[in-house]
């Protein structure tokens, strides 16, 4: 199975969007589309969220790994 980039599931979500916004779509279409979205959604989340927690990761000096606090 191969990965979608995160940029790539985010230029499906965008297309998707404007396709429902377009109010062309028969209704069934429109529910596959809206659902096909919240999944692109719910997965870029995820990922954003993944990417949040190794962000707030450091490596310290001594090799382990701390949160990273800014010092004011």
């Amino acid at each position: 199975m191969t990965k979608i980039k995160f940029e790539d599931k985010m230029q499906n979500l965008e297309k998707l969007i404007n396709e429902l916004e377009n109010n062309e779509t028969p209704l069934e279409e429109s529910i596959n589309k809206y659902t096909e979205a919240m999944k692109l959604i719910k997965e870029c989340d995820e990922e954003l969220n993944s990417y949040e927690k190794h962000i707030n990761k450091i490596v310290s000096e001594n090799g382990d790994i701390e949160d990273f606090e800014i010092e004011e």
